[in-house]
């Protein structure tokens, strides 16, 4: 039962020798702004961040403009930080949290020595020692709103179109008032028709897995 449930968390939380913690926000990948019945029957395997939004009662588009400046911006943050743990753990991570020593409140060493380390540890990220259970893509943001609404915000904020520009956030519009097409931002505040954009940019060939690899190997 649920009680139960609480009592073997509580134990695990406490036990020294659990150093994988729960991956949390590993898997992370994309943000949906829009009406929760938009996805509340889609199972998103817990790799999307989710904010309430309703153009209809935002004509000003204050909501969206707080929306895009605060929770997206962190949404990217997380985003970022568990690519480039996951990426090169040596360098942006923090290693294996077994070996690691707690340095002030800025970071951690692995022993007693060496760099100084502010990243995500092994455990948060890896499924095993050589299988990492984050996948590191960038973050996808779609947002259901007027497309012109969303350039509006856009254009006044530089710090959202540096991120877009600069490729470390890819955004994708649905507009409810265009019979909910869907545009995808390019960059200087244009935009593509996403079945345009499809069109043009096939879908590249999955790589194969590694068990795939192994398995054509024998």
């Amino acid at each position: 039962g649920r009680g139960a449930a609480v009592s073997e968390t509580e134990r695990r939380a406490a036990d020294w020798a659990e150093t994988r913690p729960e991956w949390g926000l590993a898997g992370n990948a994309g943000f949906v702004i829009g009406p929760r019945e938009l996805t509340s029957d889609l199972d998103l395997d817990g790799r999307a961040f989710l904010h309430s939004y309703d153009h209809a009662t935002d004509p000003d588009g204050d909501a969206l403009e707080a929306i895009l400046t605060g929770p997206m911006v962190v949404t990217q943050w997380i985003n970022a930080q568990y690519y480039f743990s996951t990426v090169d753990n040596a360098v942006y991570g923090s290693g294996s949290k077994v070996t690691q020593n707690p340095v002030g409140n800025v970071g951690v060493y692995q022993g007693n020595g060496g760099d100084l380390m502010t990243g995500l540890p092994l455990q948060s990220l890896m499924a095993a020692d050589d299988r990492p259970y984050h996948q590191p893509l960038r973050l996808s943001t779609i947002i259901h709103a007027p497309v012109d609404r969303v350039t509006d915000v856009l254009a006044d904020h530089a710090e959202l179109t540096e991120l877009l520009d600069n490729d470390w956030l890819s955004l994708t519009v649905v507009d409810p008032t265009q019979d909910h097409r869907a545009f995808h931002y390019e960059e200087e505040l244009t935009w593509t028709p996403a079945s345009e954009r499809v069109e043009s940019n096939p879908e590249p060939e999955a790589p194969d897995t590694p068990a795939a690899t192994a398995v054509a190997d024998d």
